[in-house]
C-alpha cells in the first residue's frame, strides 16, 4: 500500500467509526458529483440537497462530508478515482453498518457512482433509486445543463 493509499484507508477509518455511532439503519446517497452529469458545483448541490430530502424521508444518511474535511484531503492526493473507491468507499460500505444506498439519477455516468453501485451489489445493500422529482424545482435535471 502506497502512501496515499494508507491516507485513504486511515480516513475511512475514520468514517468507518462516526458511521458506527449513528442510529441504524443507515442508508447513503450516491451519483455523480466529480466529473459527470451537471458538473461538480451542481451536482454537490443536488447530492447534498438529495441527503437533506432522504432525512426530511426518515432516513439517517451517512454523509462523510459532514463536519470533516475527508473529501479535502482526498481531492490534494490526486489520485485516480479507482484507488479513492477501493481504500475509501469500499472499507466503509462493506462493514454492514449501511443497510441501502439510493442512487441519483444519472449515476450511470459517473465511473464512482458505478463501482459503489457494485460493492452495494456486492455487499448486499438495498438498492434504491432516488427520483428526480423529489428534488425542489431549480434543482431537476430539465433547469440544469448536462456536461
Amino acid at each position: 500500500m502506497t502512501d496515499k493509499q494508507k491516507i485513504l484507508y486511515n480516513l475511512a477509518q475514520g468514517a468507518i467509526e462516526r458511521l458506527k455511532l449513528l442510529p441504524q439503519p443507515v442508508v447513503r446517497l450516491s451519483g455523480p458529483l466529480t466529473t459527470s452529469a451537471y458538473g461538480y458545483d451542481d451536482n454537490l448541490r443536488r447530492f447534498l440537497k438529495g441527503q437533506e430530502i432522504l432525512r426530511e424521508r426518515g432516513y439517517t444518511v451517512f454523509d462523510y462530508f459532514e463536519g470533516h474535511n475527508d473529501e479535502d484531503v482526498i481531492k490534494s492526493l490526486e489520485l485516480p478515482w479507482a484507488e479513492v473507491m477501493e481504500y475509501y468507499h469500499r472499507p466503509i460500505m462493506a462493514t454492514g453498518l449501511i443497510s441501502g444506498a439510493f442512487f441519483l439519477p444519472l449515476w450511470e455516468k459517473s465511473n464512482g457512482a458505478k463501482s459503489e453501485y457494485d460493492y452495494a451489489k456486492e455487499y448486499g445493500l438495498e438498492i434504491h433509486d432516488f427520483l428526480e422529482e423529489w428534488f425542489p424545482e431549480e434543482l431537476q435535471g430539465h433547469n440544469l445543463t448536462l456536461i
